[in-house]
């Protein structure tokens, strides 16, 4: 009998430690860091010569702003009107009078390339459809173009040749404008906000850049926030960075402890910790 006894206390103690961890795990909380990799703007990508095809999308963006129609979306995903106004195009698009607007009427759709792994801007919805506050917009555009919009997922660490084989028509999905990318494409006016931030556990030594040495830090290959960290070189030399296809994954390898900290665009950032069970 007291053996018996014994091997219950045993057994008792032994489910609950197996739940203090099981808790600690699912109660562990991620935080943005206050220093992050700097400040950027989001803009839609087209191909270098589809002046008349950016110029339309652009009017249309202008009037959805104008009659409070973007201030709406931008509300209804972020709580507040967060589009920016009163912006200019980062290379001057002139009006050439290629036929790149005609041969989206003439086909009736606009394809959009997207990865659908970023959320709030576009991802999938727990029915499988693609939503997001870009895709919110993007209707809006094509239905004022009198078009259907096609969404197109694509690797974005291949989305510069996507465009350039012409299998979209444009790379809209939290595109950050950067000059090279503005010498390469056309991009339309700047219409949100963004930082590169750092994503690390709360209870991590990890407060600043500087903590981030002898760490692994993760990043979305072909993203900007992975060009945000080789443009501080002296930085990125004190640390390994492990590059992902996109974000999501990053983040579970995260929370797995595959990796010290993870460089991502704010509002995904902050996306991924309040969604985080």
């Amino acid at each position: 009998m007291k053996k018996f006894k014994l091997i219950c206390v045993l057994l008792a103690a032994l489910m609950l430690a197996a739940t203090a961890v099981s808790c600690g795990s699912s109660d562990k909380k991620y935080v943005v860091l206050e220093e992050n990799f700097g400040s950027e703007q989001y803009g839609i990508g087209f191909r270098k010569d589809d002046n008349a095809l950016t110029l339309a999308v652009q009017a249309a963006i202008d009037e959805i702003i104008a009659d409070g129609t973007a201030a709406k979306i931008s509300t209804d995903w972020f709580g507040e009107d967060k589009v920016l106004k009163d912006q200019q195009f980062p290379r001057p698009i002139e009006d050439t009078g290629d036929d790149s607007l005609q041969k989206i009427k003439d086909k009736g759709e606009i394809i959009l390339g997207l990865d659908v792994g970023f959320k709030p801007m576009g991802f999938y919805d727990d029915a499988g459809n693609i939503v997001g506050f870009d895709i919110d917009l993007a209707k809006e555009v094509a239905s004022r173009l009198g078009v259907a919009l096609k969404l197109q997922p694509i690797d974005w660490n291949s989305k510069e040749m996507e465009l350039s084989a012409g299998n979209i028509d444009m790379i809209w999905n939290g595109m950050s404008i950067t000059p090279e990318r503005a010498e390469s494409m056309n991009i339309s006016k700047p219409y949100l906000n963004n930082r590169m931030v750092i994503v690390a556990a709360a209870d991590s030594s990890i407060a600043s850049k500087a903590d981030l040495s002898g760490k692994k830090v993760a990043a979305q290959a072909g993203s900007s926030a992975l060009e945000c960290i080789n443009a501080e070189p002296d930085v990125a030399a004190t640390f390994t960075i492990n590059e992902y296809p996109d974000n999501p994954t990053a983040f579970l390898d995260l929370k797995a402890g595959r990796v010290d900290a993870l460089v991502v665009d704010e509002v995904v950032g902050f996306n991924l910790i309040s969604e985080d069970k």
